[in-house]
């Protein structure tokens, strides 16, 4: 095997001192490959964030004691009590200030407001007599509530409003929630996230 002369390779390293090679250019695919782990943790991150903000409130929040655990902003719940004043009718027609929907859903100063705590039987589209009956004792029941004095509301989960822009709040009396009384009174049931068939 021939060796090459010191002087050859004395001129081989000036040359390429002088010329030297030039710095590959930036690929920015190369680096979102090289990059792609980190990626695919933080798409799957952002969908999990999605994922449990459509979740049903009882899935992120649950009673304890006198307040609610939000697992959403993780630790419990600061109340804020609004009042309720004034005087509530049956919703007729098409302005709705102070007036009752059903048993669960009713207006205040011209906002909808929904009992987060509660679901009761449906009004508009019952799905059977029974369902249709308990529906009108429920709405008569919140409505002798509402008119009953010493009620606040208190947002205790982690949305404000619902997907059908709803304010969601929990209605007190006297510091016990309504959606209780009417659950005594076997009008609601606890909102677990789904409804129950009030027709069996």
């Amino acid at each position: 095997m021939t060796r090459k002369p010191a002087r050859v390779l004395l001129l081989k390293d000036a040359r390429q001192k002088l010329n030297p090679e030039p710095s590959p250019h930036f690929n920015p695919f190369a680096a979102l490959y090289r990059m792609r782990r980190v990626l695919m943790v933080a798409l799957l991150a952002t969908l999990t964030v999605i994922h449990f903000e459509k979740l049903p409130y009882s899935y992120l929040v649950v009673p304890a004691g006198n307040k609610l655990i939000d697992y959403g902003i993780t630790g419990a719940v600061t109340p804020r009590p609004e009042p309720i004043e004034g005087r509530f009718v049956t919703c007729t027609g098409a302005q709705r200030i102070n007036c009752v929907v059903d048993g669960d859903t009713f207006w205040y100063r011209a906002v909808k407001y929904r009992i987060s705590d509660i679901n009761t039987p449906e009004i508009g589209r019952p799905q059977c007599e029974t369902e249709r009956r308990l529906g009108l004792e429920a709405q008569v029941a919140l409505l002798e509530n509402l008119n009953g004095g010493g009620l606040t509301m208190e947002r205790r989960e982690r949305r404000d409003v619902d997907q059908y822009g709803r304010k969601l709040r929990v209605v007190l009396q006297d510091g016990r929630s309504v959606g209780d009384d009417l659950i005594a009174r076997g009008l609601a049931h606890r909102w677990n996230g789904h409804k129950l068939n009030w027709c069996g």
